[in-house]
């Protein structure tokens, strides 16, 4: 065997063994208290029903100084929107699970912004709980 055929039949499987590890570990990750992340979106479970969780939600926005902010809710979902300053879409979604909790996940700009997804989670899910 040549030496490239033989480094390129080591190397290949190696990289691809070590994709696959940063991958898997990479799905899910804890970055707040009670918040999970998969990079892209972050999300809590909240104590409070999805019309809370939307006020909590258009609240916690406003107060993070974002622009064009707007909720809307129903009995069975929600969600808030706003912006950033360089014009950055920030996206919170609800979902109901039980008539008294939800599901809240919010995604930052198209790539995601982990850090300060899983702080307005939190902030949402303290406020609809009121912590």
């Amino acid at each position: 065997m040549h030496r490239t055929s033989m480094a390129s039949a080591i190397l290949v499987p190696a990289l691809a063994l070590g994709l696959a590890a940063f991958v898997s570990a990479g799905c899910e990750s804890h970055h707040e208290e009670g918040v999970t992340s998969n990079y892209h979106a972050q999300w809590s479970d909240v104590m409070a029903d999805t019309k809370a969780t939307t006020e909590a939600a258009k609240s916690v926005l406003e107060s993070e100084g974002l622009k064009d902010v707007t909720g809307s809710s129903t009995n069975v979902d929600g969600k808030a929107t706003g912006k950033k300053s360089d014009g950055t879409k920030v996206n919170v979604a609800i979902q109901k699970k039980t008539d008294t909790s939800s599901q809240v996940s919010v995604t930052v700009g198209t790539i995601g912004d982990p850090a300060l997804g899983a702080e307005i989670a939190r902030k949402i899910k303290d406020k609809a709980e009121m912590k």
